[in-house]
């Protein structure tokens, strides 16, 4: 019986491959990506679609979650602002009762979350903060840490007898200290100071900075 073509078994098409993923791990990857992208560059080189790559998703895959960059690192900055809370809650309550002490373990549990989590730290305190508007969910966990600082300051304040000393100005040169501090570990100036040892650790420089700044508030 002679050959016919429409006896044969055509080959079967070969369907282009996709990129799949998990919908309910999609999420927590693109934040992670995001962060180790923070961490490798910095926040200004950071896209959704090289986030995408990095993840081995399609470009389109993270605006299922994320319909901006904005809202990607909105994300991250919620996160990062919620653990360094849940640190400091952790740093005072093994302090103890003493307000100048709880003072002390909240900077250096800020400064250690700094060098811990440095991607997490450059996205909350990246230069155009004034984004966070559009994000409430991020300015109220950004207030966390700080109304914990203010009730300590405050706490202080009364406790110590130091009525000449005004919460705002405390609380703010607090702040401003170990985050001056911090920002020079991760940015490298402060690793290369000459009185410094090798086998000083940002926890132990963090440690002394402060204790030399609050013994201030024992007299």
């Amino acid at each position: 019986m002679p050959f016919s073509p429409r006896m044969a078994n055509p080959p079967a098409r070969k369907r282009p491959s996709r990129r799949t993923y998990h919908h309910g791990d999609l999420r927590r990857t693109l934040i992670s990506t995001a962060l180790a992208l923070v961490e490798e560059q910095d926040v200004s080189v950071l896209t959704l679609r090289e986030v995408a790559r990095r993840a081995g998703v399609t470009h389109s895959a993270p605006y299922h979650h994320f319909p901006t960059k904005d809202a990607l690192l909105a994300a991250v900055a919620e996160e990062g602002f919620r653990a360094l809370y849940t640190e400091q809650l952790q740093a005072v309550a093994k302090a103890g009762s003493d307000p100048v002490q709880r003072m002390t373990a909240l900077g250096i549990a800020y400064v250690r979350f700094a060098a811990s989590h440095p991607g997490h730290f450059r996205v909350m305190y990246r230069s155009n903060l004034g984004g966070w508007v559009d994000y409430p969910e991020v300015l109220g966990a950004a207030q966390l840490s700080f109304v914990l600082l203010t009730s300590t300051a405050d706490e202080t304040i009364r406790k110590g007898g130091l009525e000449g000393n005004n919460l705002v100005d405390l609380t703010l040169a607090a702040w401003c200290q170990v985050h001056g501090l911090a920002t020079l570990w991760l940015d490298g100036p402060l690793k290369r100071l000459p009185m410094l040892t090798g086998d000083d650790s940002i926890e132990e420089v963090a440690a002394r900075v402060t204790a030399f700044s609050t013994s201030r508030l024992r007299r």
